[in-house]
């Protein structure tokens, strides 16, 4: 990050004004399986919409070996095609539980109790299917393994409100979030964040950026038709996926 202690400094002026509330409760909140799932309907969207998919998905299946075995396009019909990125929600969904079944030859992550906190880390993260939000969401929720998920919608707003660095990629802005955020303060400032982020002000900020962005582009092939160039640079912010 360019400028550390700017964005460092304007962290805990944001952190001080963050809304206060509880992790979103739901059926099996204490089923690390459970948590993922939730967490792969609450990237990069908002907890209202999370809450009605996981319910829809849970009422229709017997149980998450049940949803193992189906195919992203049924469980789109679940949470119904409109959902935010729906098609690759599922797909990612569809992977990471799969490859919970080929390692443990079911789908629970009860090994994972007995793991120390870098191998939870590891073995979360390579997942396949699995994005940087997930996984930390996993990981602070059922194990307590420190860090701040982070997805794209939370990346713009900190990038407009100057706590992050638009150059960063979601990940680095999560490590560092990670860095700068006390263990014990984890769980609460990623709730914060979240309710932050689909509020009003949060949802300004992330549009704005989005817009911003939008205009760049726009600018770029316009000068490109003049016969300008000029080089943009693209984030990556997903893991890969089966």
């Amino acid at each position: 990050m360019s400028n550390a202690n700017a964005c460092g400094k304007k962290l805990t002026s944001l952190l001080k004004k963050l809304p206060t509330s509880e992790p979103p409760v739901f059926p099996d909140a204490d089923d690390p399986v459970a948590v993922l799932l939730m967490s792969f309907l609450l990237w990069e969207t908002t907890t209202e919409k999370a809450l009605g998919a996981y319910q829809k998905i849970v009422d229709q299946i017997v149980d998450f070996n049940d949803l193992r075995v189906c195919m992203p396009l049924e469980v789109m019909e679940m949470i119904g095609v409109r959902y935010p990125k729906a098609q690759e929600r599922c797909e990612r969904i569809r992977a990471s539980l799969r490859d919970i079944f080929l390692r443990e030859h079911t789908v629970n992550l009860d090994s994972l109790k007995s793991m120390g906190k870098r191998e939870i880390k590891k073995y979360i993260d390579l997942l396949n299917g699995m994005t940087p939000y997930v996984s930390n969401r996993v990981q602070l929720l059922s194990y307590e393994v420190h860090g701040i998920p982070v997805d794209e919608q939370l990346f713009l707003a900190l990038v407009s409100e100057g706590v992050a660095d638009s150059g960063q990629s979601v990940t680095d802005l999560s490590n560092w979030l990670a860095r700068q955020i006390k263990s014990e303060d984890g769980l609460k400032t990623h709730i914060a964040f979240q309710q932050w982020v689909e509020s009003d002000r949060g949802k300004s900020q992330s549009a704005s950026k989005t817009a911003s962005k939008s205009g760049s582009k726009k600018t770029t092939r316009k000068s490109a038709k003049s016969g300008h160039s000029t080089k943009t640079k693209k984030k990556s912010t997903t893991t890969s996926s089966s």
